[in-house]
Formats: C-alpha cells, sequence, structure tokens
C-alpha cells in the first residue's frame, strides 16, 4: 500500500473533515498512483512519527505542467 503523507499540520482540519479533495505532487507520479488504488493518508515530518488519518481509493490522477495551472488551484493546493 503506497502513502501520501501531508506535512503540514494546517491540512489536518481539512483531511479529517473531507474538505481536501486533491493534492499537488512534483514531477509525475503516474506510474506509482493508479486510479482505484487504496492509499493510507498520513500527517507528519519527515522521519519522524506519523499520524495515520484515514485509507483512500485514489479517483484520478492528472499530469500537468506547472505552467499549466491556474492560480486558483495553486492557491487552494499545497
Amino acid at each position: 500500500m503506497y502513502v501520501l503523507n501531508f506535512y503540514s499540520p494546517l491540512f489536518a482540519d481539512q483531511l479529517r473533515h473531507g474538505r481536501k479533495q486533491a493534492t499537488i505532487r512534483l514531477g509525475d507520479k503516474s506510474y506509482k498512483y493508479k486510479k482505484g488504488h487504496v492509499v493510507m493518508v498520513t500527517l507528519g515530518m519527515e522521519n519522524s512519527a506519523r499520524e495515520k488519518i484515514f485509507e483512500a481509493v485514489i479517483d484520478s490522477v492528472v499530469v500537468k505542467k506547472v505552467y499549466d495551472l491556474g492560480v486558483p488551484l495553486n492557491l487552494h493546493a499545497n
């Protein structure tokens, strides 16, 4: 099972209450994350204990170049 980890505690409330529905990851991760895969969503800093928030099913994976992202998406994502 793959893990989607979020470092910032600012996302904790959004994750727990279902208000965060997308994430931006640097680089093409389409080889790693596929539609239908189950992932564990965690919160915590690198090299420290991470809190498991929940397990989720990936609905879709979209790869875009940074310049193709709109400003509103950038402001509400990572």
